[in-house]
């Protein structure tokens, strides 16, 4: 047989010479404009993603043929809204998913687009918007694709009534991203507030703008996640802490325990806590005081005793909480 030819890897392919030029912030505007015109893809999305692209030449690139130029314009801060405007329309996901993470597309005002391209805005609950064309943010808010209006209601600032038709969205998750916005108003977190999902009210009881008296009734929620999600709020007042402090789930005692807000008197009061996750987080917490990890340490020993009787690793439970005081408060060395 005749031997074989040793196999020969293939060339290396060669970057495309404008590739750097394409991407390079200091490239001259007139230079982007010829480059945005190039025959290669990768070129044209390079000088959309450029963030010394002229809108002008921004907004061609917008109506280029293939979706990943059009979905690098789509992201760019310097699209003209009127450009962001068709993109929401986009017939590709990809150009509508980078469309919605845009901060831009979620805050511009109104603009006028092409009257054959969409049909006026619904009049029912909007008659003092009366003639006004859609937003960016409308059409997105409309997007068949869950994963788009959800990105567009995390990050949407603009018309309440388009965040109000998000609040209403047939999908939970889409809901928890208006619930954990901090730009919804306080009546569209009200009515989220009771909403039937659970991982919607944890996110209302999560956000650190949610008025006080939405605190005050989402803390007596039947679902612990949602009590959870109170405790772990910065702007918890100290005496709603107070109270979750003596909540039946360990879960909700352990966030308490480790929020930045809870009082030094109610950290020394948690620290008489059984549960070792609860003492976990507070040995955990930098705010703790030196009184709360005496008492813990003191405790160790009838602690020691009690979790062992736990069923599962109640023994290696009490060792974790010993361990972890030991980190936080080092032994003196002997010299």
């Amino acid at each position: 047989m005749p031997a074989r030819r040793p196999s020969q890897a293939p060339p290396a392919t060669l970057p495309h010479p404008d590739y750097e030029a394409a991407s390079n912030p200091t490239t001259a505007p007139n230079e982007l404009a010829r480059l945005a015109a190039d025959p290669s893809s990768g070129v044209r999305a390079r000088v959309a993603a450029n963030p010394s692209t002229p809108p002008a030449v921004l907004a061609a690139l917008a109506n280029d043929r293939l979706a990943r130029v059009r979905a690098q314009a789509a992201a760019h801060p310097g699209t003209p809204p009127d450009a962001l405007h068709r993109l929401g329309e986009d017939r590709s996901r990809q150009v509508r998913l980078r469309l919605a993470g845009n901060p831009k597309a979620t805050t511009e005002a109104p603009v006028q687009p092409d009257a054959g391209r969409l049909s006026p805005p619904p009049r029912a609950g909007l008659a003092a918007q009366r003639e006004a064309a859609p937003t960016t943010l409308a059409v997105i808010a409309s997007d068949p694709k869950r994963e788009i209006r959800v990105r567009a209601a995390r990050g949407a600032s603009g018309p309440p009534e388009v965040l109000g038709r998000l609040a209403r969205d047939p999908e939970r998750e889409v809901r928890a991203a208006v619930a954990a916005n901090r730009a919804a108003p306080p009546e569209i977190a009200a009515r989220l507030a009771v909403d039937p999902s659970a991982l919607v009210r944890e996110e209302v009881a999560r956000n650190p703008v949610t008025p006080p008296d939405l605190l005050e009734r989402l803390a007596r929620d039947w679902r612990t996640r949602v009590r959870r999600g109170v405790a772990a709020n910065d702007a918890t007042s100290p005496h709603l802490l107070a109270r979750l402090a003596r909540d039946w789930s360990h879960t909700v005692r352990a966030e308490v325990a480790a929020s930045a807000a809870t009082s030094t008197e109610l950290l020394v009061r948690l620290a008489r806590d059984r549960n070792h996750q609860v003492l976990l987080a507070l040995i955990r917490n930098a705010d703790t005081p030196d009184a709360a990890l005496d008492e813990i340490d003191r405790r160790l020993h009838s602690l020691r005793g009690h979790m062992a009787r736990l069923p599962g690793r109640g023994a290696s439970k009490a060792t974790d909480v010993s361990q972890a005081l030991e980190q936080r408060r080092p032994q003196p060395v002997d010299r």
